[in-house]
């Protein structure tokens, strides 16, 4: 199987000087306890994944409107947050994504870690709560990587592997982000080290499906539950890196991906999770092959946006799953442009993309919001231009 990064100084050929210091990529060029003052948990939120998903749940006492986001479970928002960032939710609100979050250190807008920065490694997280992004300073931030994925329990996001280079070597620690501090976790089982893999929230668990060890494609499902890592012996969907994963109600929603027999070929299926087993439901129509785009669940749907394709071109459609089927939103007036390996997650009810890169080894660091029926441009400043990044949010 092509590594991730090899494919990439491949495709561009005369640029590789310039490429190698960009971002990983995928086929073509595209993608234990808490700390001490852990607080009480109440309301959770949503997660992302290298398929570029995360979640939202409940919203807690500064929580946000109801949404749930990428790789991580929807849920019921304990009270209403204005669009822009600043309304507090109620004090409560259900736990379908969750137990909920009410003390000093928990996690109230999006979370963005590493990536592939253009200019240098990075370790450095960034927050975004609804105006503007900020970098807070964070004690034993977990070390640099790219091609991670990140998902929320309990208020807390919840990181899991990921690359440090790009280039096929793969870790598998689990660290865990309060708002304030990371800390590291030491559970008693574990998934083996991998990269490019999907993660979200389910109910009081995080699934977590496939990814690469930089050498073999995987298809192992584990779920998290604030304390350790278990592995279900299911019957699966096949071998896969970079698919697109969010949550949706009572199940967790799979699309797409790089796999197939040759380990290197974009897929179109969808499958879905119930907390037991994989099924693979019998649908009319879908979003093309493709493998690193991002997949969000918000508005009691799962939006999809982006990624690459069969000929390694990056895409810019927005599609929805409505718990029975997949339809495209073709009446957009305006789009962010093409790109895959961004990170998306969902904030008081809207979708938050950011970054990512396109087939030309061109890294983005925009950011862009989709408010349930339109896109528009989100604010000007923010991380550096990066791509391959893990960024969940509280719904």
């Amino acid at each position: 199987m092509v590594t991730p990064k090899t494919w990439r100084l491949l495709f561009v050929g005369l640029s590789v000087l310039v490429v190698d210091g960009a971002c990983g990529s995928f086929k073509n060029g595209g993608n234990g306890s808490p700390g001490a003052d852990a607080g009480t948990e109440s309301g959770s939120g949503g997660g992302g994944s290298s398929g570029g998903s995360s979640g939202g749940g409940s919203g807690g006492s500064s929580g946000g409107a109801s949404s749930s986001g990428g790789s991580s479970g929807g849920g019921s928002s304990g009270g209403g947050g204005s669009s822009s960032g600043g309304s507090s939710g109620g004090s409560s609100g259900s736990s379908s994504g969750g137990t909920m979050c009410t003390g000093s250190t928990c996690v109230t807008g999006v979370v963005l870690f590493g990536g592939d920065d253009t200019a240098a490694p990075t370790q450095d997280t960034w927050t975004y709560g609804g105006s503007s992004w900020s970098n807070p300073t964070t004690a034993s931030a977990p070390p640099h990587r790219e091609q991670s994925a990140m998902a929320m329990l309990g208020g807390k996001v919840v990181l899991f592997g990921g690359s440090p280079s790009g280039q096929g070597d793969t870790v598998g620690d689990t660290w865990v982000y309060d708002g304030t501090s990371w800390f590291e976790q030491h559970p008693a089982h574990s998934p083996p080290a991998r990269s490019s893999h999907s993660m979200a929230t389910l109910g009081n668990t995080v699934v977590l499906f496939g990814g690469t060890t930089g050498t073999a494609l995987l298809s192992d499902t584990w779920t998290w539950d604030g304390t350790d890592w278990t592995g279900h012996v299911v019957t699966p969907p096949g071998a896969r890196e970079a698919a697109m994963m969010a949550t949706l109600g009572s199940t967790v929603v799979l699309f797409g991906g790089l796999g197939g027999s040759d380990s290197n070929t974009e897929l179109s299926d969808t499958w879905i999770w119930n907390g037991q087993a994989w099924s693979m439901p019998s649908i009319s129509s879908s979003p093309s092959p493709r493998d690193s785009g991002i997949a969000v669940s918000v508005g009691g749907q799962i939006v999809l946006f982006g990624g690459q394709d069969v000929n390694a071109a990056a895409l810019n459609d927005t599609w929805m799953w409505n718990g029975s089927g997949w339809s495209q939103d073709n009446d957009l007036v305006m789009s962010p442009p093409a790109r895959f390996s961004a990170g998306g997650a969902v904030l008081q009810g809207q979708f938050v993309l950011y970054g990512g890169t396109t087939n030309l080894g061109n890294d983005l660091n925009d950011t862009w919001i989709w408010n349930g029926t339109q896109w528009f441009a989100g604010p000007v400043s923010g991380p550096t231009t990066r791509a391959f990044v893990a960024m969940t949010g509280p719904g």
